[in-house]
C-alpha cells in the first residue's frame, strides 16, 4: 500500500539502485533477497533496479491512497498505470471528491486514457471512495470504522483543507461545479460550523457557461486529506497528512477534528508518528503559502493537539450516560404509570413507551414533521457568498489557537516532515533550515515531541 505518487517509480528505482549489492547476477547469484533497506526481505530478479523497481510496483503495491488530486500527488502513478499492469486492477483510495476529480480531468481520454474499470474503461485500474470519518458498521473496538486495504492494515480517512483560490464566475445560468474542492457559491453550509468540507455536488463539467450573469468574486476551499493508518497486530498508528494549511488560516478549519480523534491513542500509547507537511521555512509570507505550512504553523498545529491531549488526560472516567438516562426514563414513566393505575386512569403505558409530542411544542432546534413529531432540523442558506461577505463573517470568529498547560504532553509522538519544497538557491538545505526552526520553537513550547526531516529511501519501525 502507498500514499500518493507523485515519483512512485523513480523514487523506488532511485532506493532500489542504492541497497542493492554489486555484482548481482555475476558475484551474487539471482534470485538474492535483499539485507538492507526499506525492502529489506524482498526477492529481487535482476541486475537492474529499474526492473526490480517495476516489478515492485506490479506484484508489491497494489493499493495507492490518494491525498487529493494535485499533479505533483498523482502523476507518476497514473503515466506508470498503463505499463505496469499487474495481475488484478490496481486500487486508486480517496475520498469522493478526490476520485471525481480522477475520474473527470484525468481518466476522461482526453488527459490520460480511461484506464478505470467505470464508462467502459480499460480496467487496469478500479476505484474506492471512503466515507469521511471511517464507516462505523465496519470493526470494533479500537479498530472500529477502519477498513482493512493491505493485509493487517486498516485505514481511516478524513478531509482537510488545502486552501482557497477566488474566482470569478457568473451568478446566474452557469456551471460551477468543481470537483475537489468546495465551492462557497453552490453548495451549503458545513455540518462542522464552518464553510464546506465537501466538493460541489452535480455533473462534471469541463466547461463553464456564460449565461449571461453578472459575475462576482466567490471562493473555492480544497479538499485534502489525512489518513490513521493501524496495524491490526500491535493496535498501533500512524497518521499522515496531505497538504494542508493550518487551521488559524483556513476558511474551512478541521485540523482540530483530527486532533480529537488522535488524542485519544497519543494517550493510550497507539498513535506514534505524524507524517505532517512543512513546505517551506518561516521566512514564508502567509499570502505566498498556497494552503500549506511552515514551522510556526506546525508548532501552532501540534499545541492545538497538545491541549486536547491533555484534556482527554484528565478527563474523569466514562461511564454510561446513555443507560443512566434510560434508567432514569423508565423509573420516571413507572411511577407515572403507578400513579395513572391508581387515579383509575386506563392509559396507563408502558416503562418503555414513549409519547409522541404535541405540534406546535416548544424544542430549540426542531420543527414539527408530517406526523406532528418533533425532529432536529438544520438550516441550511444557499445564498451566494461573496469575497467581500465571506472575509467579513470570518474576521468575526478567527480561530483562537489551543495551547497545553502542561510540559512534554506529545513526549514520544515522531513527528516526521515531509513535502518540502526546494528553494533552488545556494545556502542551507531547506530541510535544515525547517528542522533547526521547528527545534527551537519547540523548544519555546515544550511539547516533548521530536522532529525528523524525512529523505528519499528512509525506513521507520513503530
Amino acid at each position: 500500500m502507498a500514499v500518493d505518487g507523485g515519483v512512485h517509480l523513480s523514487a523506488i528505482t532511485k532506493i532500489l539502485d542504492e541497497t542493492q549489492p554489486e555484482g548481482l547476477g555475476t558475484k551474487v547469484p539471482l534470485p538474492h533477497v535483499l539485507e538492507e533497506g526499506p525492502f529489506a526481505g524482498f526477492t529481487i530478479h535482476s541486475s537492474s533496479a529499474t526492473v526490480n523497481a517495476g516489478d515492485v510496483i506490479r506484484n508489491q503495491i497494489d493499493t495507492v491512497l490518494f491525498t487529493h488530486s494535485h499533479l505533483d500527488h498523482i502523476s507518476a502513478v497514473v503515466i506508470n498505470t498503463a505499463g505496469l499492469p499487474g495481475s488484478r486492477p490496481k486500487r486508486l483510495v480517496g475520498q469522493e471528491c478526490t476520485i471525481e476529480a480522477l475520474k473527470t480531468h484525468v481518466f476522461n481520454n482526453i488527459i490520460w486514457p480511461n484506464l478505470s474499470d467505470e464508462n467502459n474503461g480499460a480496467g487496469l485500474v478500479t476505484y474506492l471512495r471512503l466515507a469521511e470519518g471511517g464507516n462505523p458498521a465496519i470493526g470494533d473496538g479500537g479498530g472500529k470504522g477502519y477498513l482493512e486495504l493491505a493485509d493487517g492494515l486498516g485505514v481511516k480517512l478524513f478531509s482537510v483543507s488545502h486552501g482557497h483560490c477566488i474566482e470569478r464566475k457568473p451568478t446566474r445560468g452557469s456551471s460551477n461545479f468543481r470537483y475537489g474542492s468546495f465551492d462557497t457559491s453552490s453548495t451549503t453550509a458545513s455540518p462542522r460550523g464552518a464553510p464546506g468540507s465537501t466538493a460541489a455536488s452535480g455533473p462534471p463539467s469541463l466547461f463553464r457557461g456564460s449565461g449571461g450573469g453578472q459575475e462576482k468574486e466567490t471562493i473555492s476551499v480544497y479538499d485534502s486529506s489525512a489518513y490513521f493508518i493501524r496495524d491490526y497486530a500491535t493496535g498501533r498508528e500512524i497518521l499522515i497528512f496531505g497538504d494542508v494549511e493550518p487551521d488559524s488560516m483556513s476558511l474551512s478549519p478541521r485540523n482540530i477534528t483530527i486532533w480529537k480523534e488522535a488524542a485519544p491513542r497519543i494517550v493510550s500509547k497507539d498513535l506514534v508518528a505524524i507524517f505532517i507537511e512543512c513546505s517551506y521555512d518561516n521566512s514564508q509570507s502567509d499570502d505566498r503559502l498556497f494552503g500549506h505550512l511552515t514551522p510556526r504553523y506546525i508548532i501552532q498545529e501540534l499545541q492545538a493537539l497538545a491541549a486536547t491531549v491533555e484534556m482527554v488526560a484528565h478527563a474523569p472516567p466514562k461511564f454510561d450516560s446513555t443507560k443512566k438516562r434510560k434508567r432514569e426514563a423508565e423509573q420516571g414513566a413507572s411511577k407515572a404509570n403507578n400513579a395513572a393505575v391508581a387515579d383509575g386512569d386506563d392509559r396507563a403505558i408502558s416503562p418503555k413507551s414513549t409519547r409522541p409530542a404535541k405540534k406546535g411544542s416548544s424544542v430549540a432546534m426542531t420543527s414539527p414533521d408530517h406526523n406532528g413529531i418533533d425532529t432536529p432540523h438544520i438550516a441550511t442558506p444557499t445564498a451566494e457568498v461573496s469575497l467581500t461577505e465571506l472575509e467579513a463573517d470570518t474576521s468575526e470568529t478567527a480561530h483562537v489557537p489551543l495551547t497545553p498547560q502542561s510540559a512534554n504532553v506529545l513526549h514520544g509522538l515522531k513527528v516526521i516532515i515531509i513535502h518540502i519544497k526546494e528553494k533552488l538557491v545556494d545556502g542551507d538545505p531547506p530541510g535544515a533550515t525547517i528542522l533547526s526552526q521547528l527545534q527551537k520553537a519547540e523548544s519555546e513550547a515544550r511539547l516533548g515531541c521530536e522532529f525528523i526531516i524525512s529523505s528519499t529511501g528512509q525506513s521507520f519501525l513503530f
